[in-house]
């Protein structure tokens, strides 16, 4: 068996990377900065959890996920600022708006 991809296999999947790359660019374009800071914060928490995560055990419900996900967080408030101003008082939109 080749080890090497057909030209047009490569082509397609390099253009649906491409589309994929532009929807995510999509999305995030239409964040505030607020919004993107704490996806981002959220998702590298989320991401570093799951790598610690013991192989083999079962993975916790979506909300014990998100309550250990923001607990990590506060552990390392440098790398995680967004959470943490909002952990700290800062206003979130939604009491912006209510003003």
């Amino acid at each position: 068996m080749p080890d090497v991809l057909p030209d047009y296999l490569v082509r397609y999947l390099e253009q649906r990377a491409q589309q994929r790359a532009d929807a995510i660019n999509n999305v995030l374009a239409r964040l505030t900065d607020r919004e993107r800071a704490l996806i981002r914060d959220a998702a590298v928490m989320g991401y570093v959890q799951g790598r610690r995560h013991p192989e083999g055990d079962p993975h916790p419900k979506d909300g014990d996920v998100l309550t250990q996900v923001i607990d990590a967080c506060f552990s390392f408030a440098d790398l995680y600022p967004a959470i943490n101003a909002v952990a700290a008082g800062a206003p979130t939109a939604t009491e912006e708006t209510d003003r």
